[in-house]
């Protein structure tokens, strides 16, 4: 099936960007919840240790990224 990929993307950003102008910080976190918990039920087993690994894995990848602008920036 043929989607336009860019403008699901977007849309998606548009949606999350209101959800937090109209509900605040804590109405995305209770709907990322509720989105977490859906998953849960659709795949108990989720995640799995290989998903909790790769999911560290990005975190340290963008921490260290982070770091490293900080002092390009002169952070």
């Amino acid at each position: 099936m043929r989607r336009d990929w860019a403008a699901v993307a977007e849309a998606k950003e548009a949606a999350w960007l209101d959800v937090r102008r109209v509900q605040g910080v804590a109405g995305v976190l209770r709907l990322a919840d509720a989105l977490r918990a859906h998953a849960r039920q659709v795949r108990p087993d989720w995640p799995s240790a290989d998903d909790r690994a790769e999911d560290l894995a990005t975190h340290e990848r963008v921490s260290e990224a982070l770091r490293r602008a900080g002092r390009v920036g002169g952070g």
